[in-house]
């Protein structure tokens, strides 16, 4: 066998001619036939039906076949041939070898199939042929096919499989089928009767699609020789689409000139998704008719497909946005659209339910599964309404437009204050950051005449019964309450007479007459408040019972005394101020003396004052002061005396004189 090549198109053509006796120095190959245009390309098969004639062949061989290059220069084709003698030939073939001969006789066509393998330029036959006159009866219309499943391409006659091979590749590539009549490895020209090729198609997904349009090829095979003109022509028959005949005294037109451009336009419209044009597709053709079922828009805005509206015979009117169509006649198909939007409805808490499209200008119903969630123990969230929709947990929303739909929440904090005596009040859940305001109706519960038990603090550590909280987080707590006795308390001054205090400081708390202080616990009593001077001590007792606690005060008695040289009373004068900073002013009588009680710390200063003249004094921590003034008589004796002692001095001043003179003399 030989391979064959279209001298324009890369085809070739499949004769078993090598084993014909005589024909080894044969030059021509003559073709003559239809190629199919650019748009056949990218295939996946090829298919046409042929007529089969019975005829002589007086030099050579003729096949008529349809085939292709493929995409990795690989070539495959299917049709029958005409040998010129008869003789015994091979069934199969491949490039391991020959088998299963069968007797074929001149002038009987007979259906082949052949292939060669990518890059294979040598002149072997690979492919198989059918027995003696399989082509089928004189006349009769036959088609031959191939297709490719995966890298496998399979040959067909009639429907039926009659080869198959590994190809190395599942698709044509660019290159798009050819329908050829060809006189194989002749010396000469002969009357070739005309044949007739209709319905060429190319593989198009799991079928065959008719050609829409076949270009004239009259020409030579690869490697013939030119030197004799092709006189075998090309030409449409009757004007029918997708339907030629070859062979002697048929016209020959100019290689790639139009044979048939019949069919019936297309015309879709959409307002949507670039689907409207305008297509011209072969007579009675079947063709797909598809449309998005969705198209977006813009964020939340899409169209959804509502069907097509179809005007012409073959044309659909209905929902389906896949369908196909037969093209008997011009038509029109407009698709139809309906916009939606979407809601998008979303929540941090809980399950929200809503979301999704809805057709323009209808309600969508929106909403939440739980209005109160909680989050852990003491925290929860509250439902307070959706962003601009409203506060019910379930509602509706007439959708004008796309929509975002939020929940929000209130995050919100429990609190439980609990107590073993009385009555809480102001438990609850709280919003977060607001100030709850917990209180106990009785702080304390009587359990004999001087004892009780009294609320002591809150187990948060807040010491009042009534508190103010700012909700930052859950609050449980409970009131403690402790055993708690009376105590009377009973200051003395320093002689251990009992004082009309006006109130004690006891551990920070201030204290009258009596308080009840907490049972087992020791109390240091600081100060007392005692006309109007903080009067310090720093007595402890520890409470274990009903009990009166005395301590003494540094409260002191301060006793003023005035008396003479001589040891007399004197009725002296005293202005004194005390630690308060109170002052107070009295004479000390006939006896010299006074005595004020109960001074804080016994402390004084001042002046005591006798005939005008003054002396400082001050007291401290039961001091007394005892002052001697001067006295009238004391005051003459002294002033006697001072004149005496004057006298004395100038007599003798005078008789120290009279000496000097004496001498001097």
């Amino acid at each position: 066998m030989r391979r064959y090549r279209l001298l324009a198109f890369a085809m070739a053509a499949a004769i078993v001619l090598l084993l014909i006796p005589g024909l080894s120095n044969a030059q021509y190959w003559f073709q003559s036939g239809a190629r199919a245009g650019n748009e056949a390309g990218q295939n996946n098969g090829a298919s046409v039906s042929i007529q089969t004639v019975y005829q002589n062949v007086s030099n050579g061989s003729l096949g008529f076949w349809v085939g292709e290059d493929l995409s990795n220069g690989a070539f495959v084709q299917v049709g029958y041939e005409i040998v010129n003698s008869s003789g015994s030939y091979p069934r199969q073939c491949s490039p391991s070898g020959c088998n299963n001969y069968t007797f074929i006789a001149g002038g009987v066509p007979t259906w082949f199939w052949e292939y060669f393998p990518a890059g294979y330029n040598g002149n072997s036959f690979y492919g198989g042929i059918g027995g003696n006159a399989s082509a089928g009866v004189n006349g009769t219309f036959n088609t031959y096919s191939f297709s490719s499943s995966g890298n496998t391409w399979y040959f067909y006659f009639n429907g039926n499989k009659i080869g198959s091979a590994d190809m190395g590749t599942s698709t044509s590539g660019p290159n798009p089928p050819v329908a050829l009549e060809e006189q194989a490895a002749t010396y000469t020209t002969m009357h070739i009767t005309p044949v007739k090729f209709r319905n060429l198609e190319y593989g198009y997904g799991s079928g065959y699609r008719l050609v829409p349009k076949g270009y004239a090829y009259v020409g030579y095979g690869s490697g013939s020789d030119t030197s004799i003109p092709n006189p075998y022509g090309v030409q449409e028959v009757d004007n029918y689409v997708d339907y030629m005949e070859v062979g002697s005294g048929i016209p020959i037109p100019a290689n790639y000139s139009t044979l048939w451009s019949l069919g019936y336009s297309l015309t879709e419209s959409s307002q949507y998704g670039n689907l409207s044009k305008v297509e011209n597709y072969t007579a009675y053709s079947t063709i797909p008719l598809n449309s998005p079922q969705t198209i977006n828009i813009t964020k939340g805005v899409r169209v959804i497909f509502a069907g097509w509206v179809g005007g012409g015979i073959g044309s659909y009117t209905g929902p389906d946005n896949y369908t196909t169509i037969t093209m008997n006649g011009n038509i029109t198909e407009q698709a139809s659209w309906k916009t939606q939007y979407y809601l998008n409805v979303s929540s941090q808490y809980g399950n929200s339910y809503g979301s999704g499209w809805y057709n323009a200008s209808t309600p969508a119903s929106f909403g939440l599964s739980q209005t109160t969630i909680p989050i852990a123990a003491g925290t929860r969230v509250l439902f307070d309404g959706w962003n601009g929709y409203g506060v019910s947990a379930n509602s509706t929303v007439l959708m004008s437009g796309p929509k975002d739909v939020v929940a929000e929440w209130v995050m919100q904090y429990m609190l439980n204050a609990t107590s073993p005596y009385g009555t809480v009040y102001g438990n609850g859940w709280y919003d977060s950051n607001s100030t709850a305001t917990v209180s106990l109706n009785e702080t304390a519960f009587g359990t004999g005449n001087s004892s009780r038990l009294a609320f002591e603090k809150w187990s948060k550590g807040y010491n009042q019964s009534s508190v103010s909280i700012t909700m930052a987080a859950p609050v449980f707590m409970t009131a403690i309450f402790v055993p708690q006795y009376l105590i009377k308390f009973v200051p003395e001054d320093s002689n251990g007479n009992p004082i009309r205090y006006d109130y004690i400081m006891v551990d920070g708390m201030h204290a009258i007459n009596s308080t009840y202080l907490d049972a087992n616990t020791t109390y240091r009593i600081s100060y007392a408040e005692y006309k109007g001077t903080q009067v310090s001590s720093n007595q402890q007792f520890t409470v274990e019972g009903p009990s009166t606690v005395s301590f003494k005060l540094p409260i002191y008695n301060v006793e003023y005394h005035a008396s003479s040289v001589f040891g007399t009373p004197i009725n002296a004068s005293v202005n004194v101020t005390f630690k308060n900073g109170s002052t107070i002013s009295f004479y000390l009588g006939p006896t010299g003396t006074r005595t004020i009680p109960d001074v804080p710390y016994g402390y004084s200063y001042g002046k005591i004052s006798y005939l005008g003249i003054p002396q400082n004094i001050a007291t401290g921590n039961g001091s007394a002061v005892s002052a001697t003034m001067l006295t009238p008589s004391l005051i003459g004796l002294l002033v006697a005396g001072v004149i005496a002692i004057a006298v004395t001095a100038k007599l003798a001043l005078i008789k120290e004189k009279k000496m000097k003179g004496l001498a001097g003399g």
